[in-house]
């Protein structure tokens, strides 16, 4: 089975070709409007020329007629003039003229009159130059008002105002209007067609090919274009059904493949099922063969450290064998010279027995180290400590190593205390080989126990020859030593990581110290706790510290 990809619905055909006849008639509207927004401004610019033109000519022409009535103070003839000019000029609304000095007459096609300074409504630049343009009026329609300079010999006499009526203006500016929608409204009734065809020539194979095109997403593989074109879209139209070829083509390899694989995979399950029939066995035998090698790797811990143990106890026993002899020759002299009493001879007596009694219990503390149990207890930590510490007193006594063991009685732990005790001997006797290596003196080992959130924290320190970088990762391994041959196994540290982590749910780890190194055991306070998330073996205490720090 292949898959069915969400295929969209098909987009109609009609909606392509809106987009693009929309596009093209907002492009010919848009055109239509920048023509206008183009031509409105240049003719009302040449209308407005026409204005001043016209303007210009009247003002000139009663300047020029009236000049001689104008210095003569004759108001009489400027009246009648104007008049007569407002009636042949039916588009002059008013005329002003403002001398410098006098009253302003005001004269229109009704008659005229004077006005005073405020009403004459004639600033200081009028009499300067001229200035024209559209005004318009409170209340009333807008007028075209051209006002000039009256100048004689290089002299202002004062200015003249007239107003013209700006109905033609208005009229040719709306005409102009009229013809500029009627130009938009042809032109876009005749390219409206134009923009249908060639919306409906561009969008018409792309909705072809579009519908195809859903159809082969759909499965459809036997979907093909017709269009015969010598241009992209021909081209595209050969390329989708080389396209489609190739995918029938394709399809049918995979279905070969696929039936190839179901056969293949129906061969693997089965023989997985056969594979299943033996795996619980297989994994039985695995975990007791793995038990056993690790009982294997445990016993020849246990040999080597009854190597080292049997030195122990001889360093240990000397000194007592020592005392027990000089007791015996005592006993031997004083009787030879019959100087043994009854009292003398209780007194060395009881000397001999607790000598015999501290070598006997040599005896059990090595028998009770070797005894096999795996039955879990609580025991308390210190007397564990001391127990292991007491099997190599002898040997730190004839060495000179100081061992001091910092642990508070009401600690407490769960687990078989020989496995324990023995994991602690392993440190101390690792411990020993490294300060007794590195000739350090005072050699010193340190044994320090606290508790951590719910976890106890126990420290083995030495001041000796220290771990190598370079190998730290690598001590946990079995059958892994650095020291001479046949002076170790290399499955001390393994086997005491096992117990710890395996056995006692807890951590060891190691680090390098600036002189010496120092072993970290984690373990929890109570039974059957989870493997800690290492409270207080982060990789900080991996960093050099000094031996007082701790």
């Amino acid at each position: 089975m292949y898959p069915r990809w969400n295929v969209p619905r098909s987009v109609p055909e009609n909606r392509i070709f809106l987009r693009v006849f929309a596009i093209f008639g907002g492009l010919l509207l848009a055109l239509t409007v920048l023509y206008g927004l183009l031509i409105i401004p240049l003719q009302r610019d040449s209308l407005l020329k026409v204005l001043y033109s016209q303007a210009s000519t009247v003002s000139i022409s009663i300047i020029q007629a009236c000049s001689e009535a104008m210095l003569t103070d004759d108001f009489g003839f400027i009246v009648e003039h104007n008049l007569q000019v407002l009636h042949n000029d039916k588009g002059i609304e008013s005329v002003r003229i403002v001398p410098r000095q006098g009253a302003t007459l005001y004269i229109t096609p009704a008659g005229w009159r004077t006005l005073d300074c405020k009403e004459a409504r004639v600033r200081p630049s009028d009499f300067e130059k001229e200035s024209f343009g559209i005004v318009d009026v409170a209340g009333s329609n807008s007028y075209y008002r051209f006002v000039t300079p009256i100048r004689f010999s290089g002299l202002t006499w004062g200015a003249m105002s007239i107003d013209f009526n700006t109905s033609d203006y208005d009229a040719n500016i709306e005409s102009m209007y009229h013809q500029i929608f009627l130009i938009s409204g042809l032109a876009l009734m005749s390219m409206m067609p134009i923009g249908y065809f060639f919306a409906r020539g561009l969008t018409r194979p792309i909705s072809i090919i579009s519908e195809a095109a859903t159809r082969v997403a759909r499965g459809d593989l036997s979907a093909h274009v017709h269009i015969h074109r010598n241009d992209e879209i021909g081209r595209l139209s050969y390329s989708f059904n080389k396209m489609v070829d190739a995918l029938a083509q394709n399809r049918h390899q995979m279905e070969n493949i696929n039936q190839e694989l179901e056969i293949k995979v129906a061969e693997r399950t089965q023989a997985l099922d056969t594979l299943n029939q033996t795996l619980d066995n297989r994994v039985h035998d695995e975990i007791a063969k793995r038990q056993a090698q690790e009982q294997i790797l445990i016993h020849q811990s246990r040999l080597a450290a009854m190597g080292e143990m049997i030195g122990a106890i001889a360093h240990q026993w000397r000194q007592p064998l020592n005392a027990l002899s000089l007791v015996l020759q005592n006993i031997q002299l004083q009787y030879r010279m019959g100087q043994l009493s009854d009292e003398s001879m209780q007194r060395l007596q009881v000397k001999a027995d607790q000598l015999i009694l501290h070598m006997s219990r040599t005896i059990d503390e090595f028998r009770n180290f070797f005894k096999p149990s795996k039955i879990k207890e609580t025991f308390v930590l210190a007397q564990a400590l001391h127990s292991a510490a007491n099997i190599l007193e002898g040997t730190f006594k004839n060495n000179n190593i100081e061992l001091n063991i910092d642990c508070s009685d009401d600690l407490q732990l769960t687990g078989v205390p020989g496995e324990f005790a023995q994991v602690i001997l392993n440190l101390l006797s690792n411990a020993k080989d490294s300060v007794l290596s590195a000739g350090q003196a005072p050699a010193r080992i340190l044994i320090h126990a606290n508790m951590v959130a719910q976890f106890i924290r126990i420290d083995v320190e030495d001041n000796g020859s220290g771990i190598d970088l370079a190998i730290l990762h690598k001590i946990y391994e079995p059958y892994f030593t650095t020291k001479e041959e046949g002076k170790g196994t290399g499955i001390g540290l393994y086997m005491s990581k096992m117990i710890i982590e395996n056995n006692m749910n807890g951590r060891l780890e190691a680090c390098a110290l600036p002189q010496g190194a120092r072993f970290s055991i984690l373990l929890p306070c109570v039974p059957a706790q989870p493997t800690p998330q290492d409270p207080g073996l982060d990789e900080r205490e991996h960093r050099a510290v000094t031996l007082e720090d701790s």
